[in-house]
């Protein structure tokens, strides 16, 4: 697959999530055990995704410090004073996207790839950056995982 970077307008999407404190050597086990308790809760609220997972990562990810991240699902209708999940809507707009193919670990990459197409390009970073999760390991092998990697964007003037 292709690992073109494009700039796309994506809708806004209303979420319910799960925040949780993780670092580089812990995140594969701390997003596990979130997705986990997310699809938990989901079920004992009577509440069905609307489409697949995604993690965002609210904090920049560092090698020296924990920082923070949240796994969530799009959902129909906002949960009211769920003791464990928070509804709240993930802005649409200007996206710098790639799909990803391949293990998590390799994910970085990918990553790097988009920053310096940022900077040759002349864009602005506008928010927190997001992975959705297009399959998962229960259905794939991780050689053929996909992953849409999404940075919201603004564009450069032309």
């Amino acid at each position: 697959m292709s690992q073109e970077i494009t700039l796309e307008q994506v809708r806004s999407q209303l979420v319910a999530g799960i925040e949780f404190s993780t670092t580089m050597d812990t995140i594969g086990d701390n997003m596990g055990g979130a997705i986990e308790t997310l699809y938990a809760q989901l079920v004992g609220s009577g509440i069905t995704p609307t489409g697949p997972v995604m993690a965002i990562y609210h904090e920049e990810m560092t090698p020296d410090r924990p920082w923070n991240c949240e796994v969530c699902v799009p959902v129909s209708e906002a949960l009211t004073e769920h003791p464990v999940l928070r509804t709240h809507e993930v802005p649409g707009g200007l996206v710098a996207t790639s799909t990803h193919k391949g293990p998590y670990d390799g994910l970085k990459d990918n990553y790097d790839r988009i920053s310096a197409w940022f900077t040759e390009h002349g864009h602005t970073f506008a928010g927190p950056p997001r992975e959705i999760y297009l399959n998962s390991p229960g259905e794939v092998a991780d050689d053929e995982l996909l992953t849409r990697i999404e940075f919201p964007a603004v564009a450069a003037p032309k």
